[in-house]
């Protein structure tokens, strides 16, 4: 479960700062990556198509290390 201060939009764990939803990412210390905008008032969210998400996940693919059960 995300720490305080995030929300469950849509099953993605965001943080949401005057109606900009920005994804959560635990101990990063990138600039945080825009998914779009949230209404509390209607409880609609407008996601964005996010450009800054494909080096990111090209980054994060790399980074991973397999892993086998014993």
């Amino acid at each position: 479960m995300p720490s305080h201060g995030v929300d469950i939009i849509d099953g993605i764990p965001v943080i949401l700062k005057d109606g900009v939803m920005t994804a959560f990412q635990p101990g990063l210390t990138v600039p945080p990556i825009r998914l779009g905008t949230y209404d509390s008032a209607t409880k609609a969210a407008k996601w964005e198509p996010v450009a800054t998400l494909n080096p990111w996940l090209d980054t994060f693919r790399q980074s991973m290390v397999a892993r086998s059960r014993k």
